[in-house]
């Protein structure tokens, strides 16, 4: 699959390809991060945006349902005039809906009665629930909605450069761009134009930016994300702020707790090679592993066997590993489901780095596609010399961020890696010869 940008963020041009195990190195503050955000977004809107975003027909007229439900009884007492609880209680409501090849009769059938009882200040929600069933939404509307969301989640909708006023482009393609799969067209933050062709190959992802979310289970599972754009200043009770965090960090976390349900899943998991993986895992951090330990809201290292360490009191390094580990037991990686990985090395020591570089070639040898960033010279080195010992050079892709005033490009030096410790080497270069 190749991915194509122009002027995303501070991305002036990138073309990609992610059909295997794909590395972008370069310097902090160029635009390696990004690109596994984008792919994450692209990825969630296309495949995900019912289960994850909250864009199914029949959520958003829940959500309107409920509105009607709660108006109503603020002004009527139920319990002198029972029909309109049962007109208008929730559950009940949603499953008429589901029911009838013909909603927008019963949504009629609730307006007349609304008007029989002089209820006419909340007609707007059931005409906006009929909007809702009137209209056949193309997918495009649907995925551009999407998309939409979690570019507000992701990204803050500061996806267009910075005090240019230029068009943003991304497109995503099969054989070198023979086949389009999409084009999307951004100014000034939005969207402009989205053209569908065809299916993305994946239908999931996962982004991992830090092992120490691990050690944040209660934080993460109680915020919320910022799909909902006209909910984003939204209050708790009592005046304190609710806190809002990124999708791919509720999405992660939510995978990671699925692990506690291994011993089931395995039974699903057809990659045994993958399976032997974990023990892999195991002989590197010296441990049985992690589990999520639901009783006491957190993860666990088990060292050995008896003894178990909560993850704060474990070591970041060993975190790093663990995420891997948990992903595999709950069944989130597969030949689909993009794996992205940000800057890997920062909580590893250099044989740990050597060791993690390994473990990834191992999984895009047993075809799991692979999006990693880095700038360590010890990790781009081990990640090319195992693609080579295991014979995956073919689905091998290495790319360098170079700068262009203020913004960057990134081109492909798969040919020629050595550009990339060049470019990592140079800041000591300069402070031991010069």
């Amino acid at each position: 699959m190749n991915l194509k940008l122009e002027n995303i963020g501070i991305i002036r041009n990138a073309d990609i390809k992610l059909n295997g195990l794909t590395v972008i190195a370069g310097e902090n503050d160029t635009g390696k991060s990004t690109v596994g955000k984008l792919m994450f977004s692209i990825i969630k809107a296309f495949n995900r945006y019912e289960q994850d975003l909250n864009e199914g027909k029949s959520d958003r007229a829940f959500e309107l349902i409920e509105k009607t439900y709660f108006e109503l009884r603020k002004e009527y007492d139920f319990s002198k005039d029972t029909g309109i609880r049962r007109e208008f209680y929730p559950p009940e409501f949603l499953k008429e809906l589901k029911k009838t090849d013909d909603p927008v009769s019963i949504i009629d059938d609730k307006i007349n009665f609304l008007y029989g009882i002089n209820a006419t200040g909340v007609i707007q929600h059931l005409e906006k629930i009929k909007s809702l069933y009137s209209n056949n939404e193309s997918k495009e509307d649907i995925i551009q909605r999407a998309l939409t969301k979690v570019f507000v989640s992701e990204f803050y909708s500061e996806l267009s450069p910075k005090n240019y006023n230029l068009f943003s482009y991304i497109s995503i393609s099969e054989a070198d761009g023979l086949n389009n799969i999409f084009n999307l067209s951004i100014q000034n933050n939005k969207i402009k134009s989205l053209k569908l062709y065809d299916d993305l190959f994946f239908n999931d992802v996962t982004l991992i930016e830090t092992p120490i979310f691990l050690q944040m289970y209660d934080l993460i599972r109680s915020a919320s994300t910022l799909l909902d754009m006209e909910n984003r200043d939204r209050k708790a009770p009592f005046g304190r702020t609710a806190p809002n965090i990124a999708l791919h960090v509720k999405d992660l976390i939510s995978k990671l707790e699925s692990a506690q349900y291994y011993q089931i899943l395995q039974t699903y998991i057809f990659n045994s090679d993958l399976q032997n993986l974990l023990g892999s895992i195991s002989k590197i951090t010296n441990g049985a592993g992690f589990s999520f330990e639901k009783e006491h809201r957190d993860f666990y290292f088990n060292k050995d066997g008896s003894t178990y360490y909560k993850s704060i009191n474990t070591a970041t390094g060993l975190k790093a590993f663990g995420m891997i580990q948990l992903l595999i037991q709950s069944n989130a990686i597969n030949e689909r489901a993009l794996l992205i990985i940000d800057e890997p090395e920062i909580h590893l020591h250099p044989k740990w780095q050597i060791e993690y570089a390994k473990l990834i070639v191992e999984l895009v040898k047993n075809n799991i596609p692979v999006l990693l960033t880095s700038h360590s010279p010890e990790i781009i080195q081990a990640l090319r010399f195992f693609s080579e010992q295991h014979n995956i050079r073919d689905k091998t892709a290495f790319y360098l961020t170079e700068t262009e005033g203020v913004m960057s490009n990134i081109i492909d030096v798969s040919e020629d890696i050595n550009k990339i410790f060049v470019k990592l080497a140079e800041p000591l270069h300069n402070l031991v010869w010069n």
